[in-house]
């Protein structure tokens, strides 16, 4: 279930979801990068994930970065979750540390705000239902409004020119636009976003080919969602598609456990 912040937190929240299943057994799933960072609370069982040769338990709550290789996860109980979507640039915002610093990584709310980020976990998981939770969410973000830090206009230039193209634009196409140098624009990118301004509309791009390949039957070609990603090279989408997922793009369209467009269930897939 995906649900809007309050307009008051648009510009810094993109939008909440709230992911459950009553299977009580061991589950697989993948998650991938959205090219969007967040705030992850469990009121279920928290997910494990796959570290090197060894299996981690999530935190309870956590704030993760931006996501350069997709990660296996596992279920070991029946999963409940909420999820803070922020904007691109929301890490940087609300806690002023560099983007780039949580890539692939998640920090507990306590280390990353102190003492109100044990505040804000014990609230909301300890909240009733969906909507309590989001409120005290809000409440939290309403009060540190003041203290943001927001991009300039040339970042939110660039974020917009490149959502607008639906992630299918150069890097040299924003800075025929942009008053900025090519390495002016990766420092603005590291320190907001946490990866490049091409590893970022890469992601943007694959992410509207996604939204394009689910709106199809099962039983159309997958040709013409490829031609309107802005692809022109099916082998070279494959090839992306595999790193960036694991998986082929049919095997992704075939699947229909999906909890998110970047968050997929993969037992008796792989």
């Amino acid at each position: 279930m995906q649900l809007t912040p309050s307009l008051y937190l648009s510009n810094i929240v993109k939008h909440y979801l709230v992911l459950e299943s009553d299977y009580d057994r061991e589950l697989h799933y993948r998650l991938f990068s959205d090219g969007n960072p967040g705030m992850v609370f469990y009121f279920k069982t928290p997910l494990l994930q796959y570290v090197a040769n060894h299996v981690d338990a999530h935190p309870r709550s956590f704030v993760y970065g931006q996501l350069t290789q997709y990660k296996n996860l596992m279920s070991a109980g029946k999963l409940g979750m909420l999820v803070v979507v922020l904007q691109p640039y929301g890490i940087y915002a609300l806690s002023k540390i560099a983007a780039c610093e949580l890539n692939d990584n998640v920090a507990n709310l306590k280390d990353l705000f102190g003492i109100g980020g044990g505040d804000l976990e014990d609230e909301v998981l300890n909240a009733d239902d969906a909507k309590e939770r989001i409120n005290c969410i809000e409440r939290f973000m309403l009060n540190r409004l003041a203290g943001l830090i927001y991009p300039d206009k040339i970042l939110t230039g660039a974020l917009k020119m490149i959502t607008g193209h639906k992630g299918a634009i150069p890097v040299a196409s924003l800075l025929e636009v942009l008053p900025v140098t090519e390495r002016q624009l990766e420092r603005k990118f590291k320190q907001f976003i946490g990866i490049s301004p091409k590893r970022f509309s890469d992601t943007i791009r694959l992410q509207f080919f996604l939204k394009s390949l689910q709106k199809q039957s099962s039983g159309n070609n997958i040709t013409h969602a490829v031609y309107e990603g802005g692809y022109y090279d099916q082998a070279h989408l494959n090839n992306y598609f595999k790193k960036s997922i694991g998986i082929n793009p049919s095997q992704y369209r075939a699947n229909s456990n999906h909890l998110a467009i970047n968050f997929i269930q993969t037992s008796g897939l792989l």
